[in-house]
């Protein structure tokens, strides 16, 4: 029989109230880029993801391994500040994320704040829809009803359910600051939907997927299909072909809508607009990496960008990251999120083809330090542990990562691995 003693801990300090881990996770949600909540009103929501995981996630008890991760992390940062001396406001503001999100993870119950995520992101998708429609049928409508807001460097017509852009609303971005962001999530959404579901979420997979389509995001399009591709694989592996009927049909439409409307190719065509900044943000991120590469430039050091190459800011999070902290911790962080991922998913490939997912998404996207994405600093050793407290059945490729640390003890029939 499994020793339960040996494998849990003897007081379980899981928060598993479904409520709260709902409302946590809409906090962390929306302040990962929402354009009203991450960004017009950002300290404030900042501040309050940060109490809500002082009131309820506060640490009755530290994993050594989460709080070394923590004490390496912060160690990276205030180097980084000491050096630099400067943007302390800025810095304050990153470790209160960490500290919030290590609070919230260390004590989360994972497998419900999937759950979560996933309603959320219908309910995102849902709501968008209409908004889209409107500004695709009536823009002037839009633009007479609702006036613009200058947000950091954007400009926004806001609501509370949807963002439009000043101009341009032939693409849907939901609440985030443009679709590109609003893909991300709609892709994270996608894949847990596939990966975390014994039982496939058809008509949420088709809501999430069909408005995926409708943000006409040349990355976003990249991810889904690595994603499909990546679970196509797991299930074909498991030879349960009746779970693959709907990622195959879901890929027909995708395929289709590319071909007509050449949303990847067009985008690696040279005059391209986006093209064009997304080359320009990746060559100035190099160049200053190339320049400081051992401890970089400083954390939101864009000043530099502008006095240089005449850009405010980058979308390339990853290059941004290597530019503003040196290229030794870019390597560090890249290794570390792979060996996450493929601690998590235990098959190689397919965590390559997540991998490299996670870099179009940090590649395209400022993301590093957003909440949300801030989890993965934390997130396989929480899971592996609840996956074993919770006594749940383990299946295919989860063997292989759970193998060692259960190697000569005697495995219970009922429990089969």
């Amino acid at each position: 029989m499994l020793n339960e003693q040996a494998l849990s801990p003897k007081i379980d300090i899981t928060v598993k109230n479904k409520l709260i881990i709902f409302i946590t996770m809409v906090l962390i949600v929306i302040t990962s880029g929402s354009v009203l909540f991450g960004k017009l009103y950002y300290s404030l929501f900042i501040m309050i993801l940060f109490a809500t995981a002082v009131v309820f996630y506060f640490p009755k008890r530290i994993e050594p391994k989460h709080f070394l991760t923590l004490m390496v992390i912060l160690a990276f940062i205030l180097f980084n500040l000491l050096l630099y001396r400067d943007n302390i406001g800025g810095y304050g503001g990153l470790i209160l994320k960490i500290l919030a999100i290590f609070m919230i993870i260390n004590r989360l119950d994972i497998h419900q704040a999937g759950k979560s995520y996933q309603w959320i992101i219908v309910a995102l998708a849902l709501l968008s829809l209409p908004f889209y429609a409107l500004g695709v049928v009536s823009p002037e409508f839009v633009r007479s009803t609702f006036p613009t807001v200058d947000v950091w460097n954007g400009v926004y017509r806001i609501t509370p359910f949807y963002v439009y852009g000043n101009w341009n609303m032939s693409r849907n971005q939901g609440i985030f600051w443009e679709p590109g962001a609003f893909q991300v999530f709609l892709n994270l959404g996608i894949f847990l939907m596939l990966f975390t579901n014994r039982k496939l979420p058809k008509w949420q997979l088709i809501l999430v997927t069909g408005t995926l389509l409708t943000t006409m995001s040349t990355s976003g399009y990249m991810i889904c299909g690595l994603i499909y591709f990546a679970y196509l694989i797991r299930s074909g592996k498991r030879k349960q072909m009746t779970q693959l009927i709907i990622p195959l049909l879901l890929l027909i439409p995708l395929i289709y809508f590319e071909s007509q409307s050449g949303v990847i190719a067009d985008k690696f065509q040279d005059g391209n607009q986006s093209f064009d900044r997304r080359s320009l943000d990746t060559t100035s991120n190099l160049e200053l990496m190339i320049e400081k590469p051992l401890v970089g430039w400083g954390f939101q050091n864009n000043s530099v960008l502008m006095e240089r190459y005449g850009i405010g800011d980058s979308s390339n999070s990853l290059l941004t990251f290597g530019y503003q902290f040196g290229l030794p911790l870019l390597l560090i962080m890249l290794i570390y999120y792979y060996s996450r991922l493929q601690r998590a998913i235990g098959s190689v490939f397919q965590s390559i083809l997540i991998f490299i997912a996670l870099i179009i998404v940090f590649s395209t996207e400022n993301m590093i330090f957003q909440p949300l994405f801030v989890m993965l600093m934390f997130f396989d050793v929480k899971a592996s542990e609840q996956k074993l407290k919770s006594g749940e059945q383990l299946h295919g490729n989860e063997v292989n990562r759970l193998r060692s640390p259960l190697r000569g003890r005697a495995i219970a029939p009922e429990k089969g691995i």
